[in-house]
């Protein structure tokens, strides 16, 4: 076999200058996203609400219960409290209410009451706060980015999500390393005080942070020649974070991810891929997929529609389709990390594996689950590439530049979101064509 020192796409090379974000909320293809913080523990998205605060309602009980004086000035202070706690019932239940709309798909709906709540009670923090979780998971960005910061002034030395919100949506690394750390000071604060509630949240934000140190030494070192190693002060609180994430959750997948990444920042390859695989084991386990009948797999879809689907599959396949009748087909496994996640390490392992194979499983699992994300299918197309298959390679170039071309008519990604992956597919065409041209020059 005749081989040729691969060609990176500029889209890549850029890749793997970023931070890591989560390219797919952008599409908002099916309002469906991680935790707070993302990571291997991002399940189904919860309430935008957060944490358990103390609300006015339990403030105000709290007060009564210090109240001392003469008994004319307790009967007004029982008035003024029980007042005080109809008023935070009644905006309690305006919140939930927004929130309804929001779990329902009712985005603009929920957001707007959200607004409005805000508009007519300035001085509630809970509101505040709320509206700003949900303007992060759901609304514009620079929206969300405002709401955050004025959330973070008004209450600053409490409710961590909106520090870890605002690491993940500045675009300033220093500022956005600022706010997570804030963020994990102020959850293990939580922790310290006998929350449980938030303990499940310190693995994935100490891994945060982590990675933020990493992608702030990037943005220092971005565009400087050498060899772009990482320094022993940065090596160091990199490990020591990861080293508490790792105490923290014994049974994470997500810090032997993160420590795979500096060991391939720090050009220990086979230590990354060392550590990738220890991380990958967590959460991939080695069992022979169950089968489930055509029926069975009707009913999963109807659950977890993947949209455009029908738009890439050829007539032949339609037929070949309606002929298999309750033929077994693989079911994929459900697998306890983010779909997020999982992307993250399909790309890693092309970073660091000789062998693209189990990068190409991943993809094409994810692939399974939701097909409608162009990030997913460039990545795939990348994978095959450098597996050498490069006919795969340029008909999955072509399904990806087909919902390129949909995505943006359909608004799923904004036009400029959507020339990007379409001028990435051309480009990695371009590679491609070059490479089978040289391959079949020297097979001459």
């Amino acid at each position: 076999t005749t081989t040729t020192k691969k060609k990176t796409p500029a889209a890549l090379r850029e890749r793997e200058k970023k931070k890591r974000t989560n390219s797919f909320d952008a599409q908002r293809e099916q309002k469906q996203g991680g935790s707070i913080m993302g990571g291997a523990n991002g399940k189904k998205k919860k309430s935008p609400r957060g944490g358990k605060k103390q609300s006015a309602t339990e403030k105000s009980s709290a007060a009564r219960r210090g109240e001392k004086g003469h008994e004319g000035k307790d009967k007004m202070s029982k008035r003024n409290n029980d007042s005080e706690a109809a008023s935070a019932s009644a905006l309690d239940t305006q919140i939930e209410s927004a929130l309804t709309h929001i779990s329902y798909d009712r985005i603009e709906q929920g957001l707007k009451e959200l607004k409005d709540i805000c508009s007519k009670n300035p001085s509630s923090i809970d509101a505040l706060e709320t509206y700003a979780y949900a303007l992060a998971e759901y609304g514009d960005q620079e929206d969300a980015l405002d709401a955050l910061r004025d959330a973070a002034k008004a209450n600053p030395n409490s409710g961590y999500e909106k520090f870890m919100y605002l690491g993940q949506l500045l675009d300033d690394g220093k500022a956005a390393t600022a706010c997570t750390k804030k963020g994990l000071e102020l959850l293990e604060e939580q922790m310290k005080k006998g929350d449980a509630s938030v303990a499940d949240r310190h693995c994935s934000a100490c891994c945060a942070l982590a990675e933020q140190i990493l992608g702030c030494r990037d943005e220092l070192d971005d565009g400087m020649d050498g060899d772009n190693t990482v320094d022993d002060d940065t090596a160091n609180a990199v490990e020591q974070l990861l080293e508490r994430a790792q105490q923290s959750d014994k049974e994470s997948a997500e810090p032997m991810q993160v420590l795979a990444s500096l060991r391939n920042e720090q050009g220990k390859k086979d230590e990354a891929l060392k550590c990738l695989k220890q991380s990958i084991a967590k959460w991939r386990k080695p069992v022979q997929l169950v089968q489930e009948t055509k029926k069975e797999r009707e009913i999963y879809e109807r659950k977890r529609p993947a949209p455009g689907a029908e738009d890439y599959v050829s007539s032949d396949d339609e037929d070949e389709n309606e002929d298999e009748g309750d033929e077994y087909i693989p079911r994929f496994q459900d697998y306890d990390v983010s779909f997020e996640f999982r992307f993250e390490t399909a790309k890693l392992l092309l970073e660091i594996d000789t062998s693209a194979a189990l990068a190409i499983e991943i993809l094409e699992e994810l692939l399974e689950e939701r097909d409608g994300i162009v990030d997913v299918w460039y990545l795939l197309a990348y994978a095959h590439y450098g597996a050498n298959e490069f006919d795969d390679s340029l008909e999955i170039i072509e399904i990806g530049e087909k919902l390129a071309a949909k995505s943006k008519d359909t608004g799923a990604l904004r036009e400029v979101e959507a020339e990007g992956a379409l001028m990435n597919f051309a480009e990695l065409k371009h590679v491609i064509e070059e490479v089978k041209k040289e391959c079949e020059e020297q097979l001459k």
